[in-house]
């Protein structure tokens, strides 16, 4: 059988919304958006029939490829925790927003929603209960769960536990506590831990740590991909105690109550956050104009981003595109002062650490578009990351 190439899905992603876009553009009241936030973690659209005084707040978002740690572990649960926070974590960009509902779509395998529907039931309760803001003006809710039986489409590694879950959430925010989304020069920028590889780029990170076995795929077309050395339960010195599959399977980062905190210390319009996901850095060049975001001092890679590097042979620029490194979330404000109180407010609470780790310039008149540059790299010199696909 001929050698199938590693599928680009990065690559394929930026086809698929473009495409999408251009069908979606032929009816355009479909978009209601709030003005200014085209392209941003979080869609606001407005309904004053419905919620006078409230925007409502849109994400979507699933697990990706992490879900093949399910059956090879035996974990149903942990990674309905991920996909419930990869959607609030988005939420938690515009500070001042509630959840309100979540829905979530499950296609599987008969043997996994006859086996393990409990457990992932309990993963996303225990999500759900990860994001209850205290003081909300009221309760997320679990809006609807559907499953869909469907064997023919759906697989994983491990033969008859394939599944894939893909959730909705939809919150409120009070539209004048909507961020302006609007930095200036003197901005400071917070950075916030992350808890490791969050639920991002898990397929390239998969295939170049992984060495090939019936253990890890049993289909030999995606056999091939694995070009790694190691197994599961290896414990690379690196890993400091842990197993490969231990660091990989750690939930991602929560941010969303302490973002809320954050908008209720701090009730500036000026704040606003950034989920570190795909695409790396190149996230904070969602909001501004004529500005650069300079990361002085960035937050120090947890070791399973140091493992990944030296596995993948990822310099850094390709490592900030791909992964958060260490850098889970971050807030632009608009003073040191306020930077310095978010960072203490951060530490204190202790769930997640947090430094400042840069500021936001004024860009050269030349310059086209956002660039964010990561200074004080290992190889000396600055990289800048221009622009933003998505």
């Amino acid at each position: 059988m001929a050698e199938r190439d590693t599928a680009d899905y990065e690559g394929s992603e930026v086809i698929a919304i473009a495409s999408g876009k251009k069908a979606f553009a032929r009816s355009p009241w479909l978009f209601n958006r709030v003005a200014g936030r085209k392209g941003f973690f979080a869609e606001l659209r407005r309904n004053d029939a419905v919620h006078p005084r409230w925007y409502s707040v849109h994400v979507v978002d699933g697990v990706g490829t992490k879900l093949f740690f399910a059956p090879w572990s035996g974990d149903y649960s942990s990674q309905m925790m991920d996909g419930i926070e990869m959607n609030a974590n988005d939420m938690a960009t515009v500070i001042h927003a509630y959840p309100s509902e979540v829905n979530i779509y499950l296609a599987c395998q008969t043997g996994v929603e006859e086996n393990h529907m409990g457990e992932i039931a309990d993963g996303i309760r225990r999500g759900l209960e990860r994001i209850r803001i205290p003081n909300a003006p009221f309760d997320l809710n679990l809006g609807k769960l559907e499953t869909a039986s469907l064997d023919e489409m759906i697989a994983l590694g491990v033969k008859g536990k394939g599944f894939d879950v893909g959730f909705s959430m939809t919150g409120y925010i009070p539209k004048d506590k909507v961020p302006k989304f609007n930095p200036r020069p003197g901005f400071q920028i917070v950075g916030v831990s992350s808890t490791g590889l969050h639920s991002n780029g898990y397929t390239g990170a998969r295939h170049v740590i992984f060495a090939p076995g019936p253990e890890i795929e049993y289909r030999d077309e995606w056999r091939d991909q694995y070009k790694g050395k190691w197994h599961l339960q290896d414990k690379p010195e690196i890993l400091r105690g842990k197993t490969i599959m231990e660091a990989m399977m750690v939930p991602t980062a929560s941010y969303l109550v302490e973002a809320s905190l954050i908008g209720t210390e701090f009730d500036n319009r000026d704040i606003y956050g950034v989920n570190i996901t795909g695409n790396g850095i190149h996230n904070f060049n969602r909001a501004g104009e004529g500005i650069i975001f300079n990361i002085i001092d960035p937050l120090e890679p947890l070791p399973i981003h140091r493992f990944l590097m030296q596995e993948s042979g990822w310099d850094t620029e390709t490592a900030h595109t791909k992964q958060n490194i260490g850098m889970g979330f971050a807030y632009i404000v608009p003073n040191l002062k306020i930077a310095e109180r978010i960072v203490k407010l951060i530490n204190q609470r202790g769930q997640n650490k947090a430094q400042r780790v840069g500021e936001v310039t004024e860009a050269p008149k030349s310059q086209k578009g956002l660039v964010t540059i990561l200074h004080n790299t290992p190889e000396g010199v600055p990289i800048s990351f221009e622009g933003y696909s998505n």
